[in-house]
């Protein structure tokens, strides 16, 4: 999440990380003897997938996208369910969710399709599972996770992740950036193995390595050769305890999403039980639905020790409650209530035929338009820079991303609740540590977003040697 939600934390370090630590020291123990096989099995992996030094190989400047197993007219809505109980609980207050979140601190249970949680909604499922990088590398999981994606019925997506938010354990040396990546390819032959559609390896991470604070680069952890197929993203405001408006803390993760050409979603949000909160809702589950997410759950649970992000007031259920349910209707999932009163259909009436170019009506959505680079091709030295010009038709947060010719975002320009009209920003060739770009071929994207959703639009740059 965006920082702790109680003091004790890391800034950047989510509750379920914490967990996730805890219950790795035991899990850790038993499988120490695998850990001397890591640095082999790791480089045999290596041998036959290019990372390309941690960052995307993109084909033709972006990754690419592979095609959704489902055909969702809007983004899926829903909310996590760490037991059968909340279950029940969510669907008593929210109506029949079109998407659940589930989590196992280890290894899928053997029955996680038949009586377990991840098909007790019998709909779509964003489900988790933790392990040792250095175990699925040796082999020491297969049976367990083949049969896990064997047995996964089809009919509906199922986005599996594994380590979700890896960036903690990594950053405290429990396994590698590498390893993690590697463990990726190894989990998604098995997954591929089983043949079925529906399966969607998905990579969760924080919001929060998307703030400069951060001093992270998220591609580090994304595996390349097109093994990851969806993005999903952990985002809250800061602490969870912020009613801060949806495009501020969602707008950088669905640019990120955007600069690598991935389908994205996003596994979790939410706040504490704060006054106004069923607004706040309401405007996060809008802004999501025009987003162009797969989906959206609400972290609507309390771990032990954590804020209590729980809903337990009836303004808020039925805050989120409108939301699932048009989320329902627009996926073909639930159906709108007949009109009670049913409007007689007007006469036609003849259209005039016009004497004057006809008036456009307002954009639904915040475009970009005229985009464009002046001059398009500048030389790494001295004050000579860039001048970005383009237009948004909304008010919004506008978000300049600098890629370069792998698609790793080099720098990264924010222009938070501008007007719409035309900007004027200027680039001189730094990275976001301050370091001049080498000589290259870059692209430049724009993305402006608002309650409304987001519109982009991209042109190339060159940097040159001096």
């Amino acid at each position: 999440m965006e920082r702790s939600p109680h003091g004790r934390h890391t800034a950047g370090q989510s509750w379920q990380a914490v967990a996730r630590a805890r219950s790795w020291k035991s899990t850790r123990t038993s499988r120490t003897f695998l850990v001397v096989v890591l640095g082999a099995v790791t480089a045999l992996v290596a041998a036959a997938i290019t990372f390309g030094g941690g960052a995307l190989t993109f084909g033709g400047g972006k990754q690419t996208a592979l095609p959704v197993a489902d055909s969702s007219a809007a983004p899926l809505m829903g909310a996590s369910i760490p037991s059968q109980a909340d279950l029940t609980r969510d669907t008593a207050q929210f109506g029949r969710l079109g998407i659940v979140r589930v989590y196992y601190t280890g290894l899928p249970k053997a029955n996680a399709w038949t009586t377990g949680l991840p098909a007790a909604n019998k709909s779509a499922v964003i489900v988790s599972f933790n392990a040792d990088p250095g175990a699925i590398l040796s082999g020491a999981d297969n049976a367990v996770l083949s049969h896990f994606f064997d047995t996964a019925p089809r009919g509906h997506t199922i986005y599996y992740s594994l380590n979700h938010e890896p960036e903690e354990h990594i950053a405290t040396g429990q396994y590698t950036a590498a390893a993690y990546r590697a463990a990726w390819a190894h989990v998604v032959a098995l997954a591929n193995a089983a043949n079925n559609p529906y399966l969607r390896s998905t990579l969760i991470l924080m919001a929060y390595d998307l703030r400069p604070a951060s001093h992270r680069d998220w591609h580090d952890y994304l595996p390349g050769g097109g093994i990851i197929s969806t993005l999903a993203w952990d985002a809250y405001p800061p602490g969870a305890r912020q009613l801060t408006p949806p495009a501020q803390f969602l707008a950088p993760a669905i640019a990120a999403s955007k600069s690598a050409g991935l389908p994205f979603g996003f596994a979790e949000f939410g706040v504490t039980d704060l006054a106004g909160r069923p607004a706040w809702l309401t405007a996060v589950g809008d802004y999501l639905m025009k987003s162009g997410a797969l989906f959206g759950t609400l972290f609507d649970s309390t771990p032990p020790g954590t804020p209590n992000l729980t809903i337990t007031d009836t303004a808020s259920a039925t805050a989120w409650r409108g939301i699932v349910t048009e989320s329902d209707i627009q996926n073909g999932i639930g159906s709108p209530k007949p009109n009670p009163t049913p409007t007689p259909t007007p006469k036609p009436t003849p259209t005039p035929t016009p004497t004057t170019s006809p008036i456009t009506p307002p954009n639904s959505l915040p475009g970009v338009t005229g985009l464009a680079l002046s001059p398009a091709a500048v030389t790494a030295s001295g004050q000579n820079h860039a001048t970005i010009t383009f237009r948004i038709l909304q008010a919004s947060d506008v978000t300049i991303l600098v890629l370069n010719s792998e698609g790793t975002v080099v720098r990264t320009l924010t222009r938070p609740a501008h007007a719409a009209g035309n900007l004027r920003i200027q680039y001189y060739g730094y990275n976001g540590s301050g370091q001049r770009e080498p000589a290259g071929s870059y692209r430049v994207l724009v993305v402006a977003s608002n309650a409304n959703g987001s519109g982009t639009a991209e042109a190339p740059l060159t940097i040159n040697a001096p």
